[in-house]
């Protein structure tokens, strides 16, 4: 059996507008702030900024006990910050890169949601502009 009252109609618009304008954008956001959650944990950013200066993979050299051969310890201690350096270089560009990634998804899901809640006047707009040409 359908209904076709005026009544039933009206509490059909009024989900549908609570569900559309309500309930699926703060699904967006909370879907959007998932992501950066998860893009956060991968890219570990507290993680890479306490170990900024440590250098890469941990390789290092250790000094001569004995002895003072100035030839071996400056060897050792430019290898050791050559070392540091490219350990800050991998772990500078790779938070670049997370913050860049981190942008482009807080970018596409306010796209994603503009879109999402302009689409219906967009839609309307688009019906009656082919009627009036």
């Amino acid at each position: 059996m359908i209904i076709e009252t005026t009544e039933y109609n009206l509490k059909l618009v009024t989900i549908f507008i609570k569900w559309y304008f309500f309930e699926i954008p703060i699904q967006i956001v909370k879907q959007v702030y998932k992501y950066i959650l998860v893009i956060s944990k991968i890219y570990s950013f507290t993680f890479l900024l306490k170990t900024f200066f440590s250098p890469w993979k941990n390789q290092s050299y250790t000094y001569p006990k004995k002895g003072f051969d100035i030839n071996r310890i400056l060897e050792i201690w430019t290898s050791n910050m050559v070392s540091r350096v490219v350990g800050a270089l991998v772990r500078f560009f790779t938070i670049l890169t997370g913050i860049v990634i981190l942008g482009l998804t807080g970018i596409l899901g306010g796209l994603i949601l503009f879109i999402w809640v302009t689409y219906p006047v967009l839609f309307l707009i688009l019906i009656i502009s082919s009627f009036v040409l």
